[in-house]
């Protein structure tokens, strides 16, 4: 289980800091056992997206959000090309 006490990323400042649209579109295209509909009812939660993507493809909740961190630092990079 993830312990939120003190911890920077905890499940309550896991909203994600670039553009949810495009980070959605990464999302789909890269984890396409994920739908759409369930990243739209997720909304753009850190945590509640990397528990989404443990429970689909069994990857550890931490792992997750420490790519969905990386992905977010990254993307303005992305967007610029």
């Amino acid at each position: 289980m993830l312990r939120t006490n003190n911890v920077p990323n905890s499940p309550s400042s896991s909203r994600v800091s670039c553009d949810w649209q495009k980070l959605r579109e990464q999302l789909l295209a890269q984890w396409t056992q994920l739908s759409s509909k369930e990243l739209e009812d997720t909304g753009p939660n850190r945590h509640r997206i990397a528990l989404l993507v443990e429970r689909k493809y069994g990857v550890a909740c931490e792992l997750v959000e420490n790519y969905l961190l990386n992905f977010e630092r990254t993307m303005p990079l992305a967007v610029r090309q």
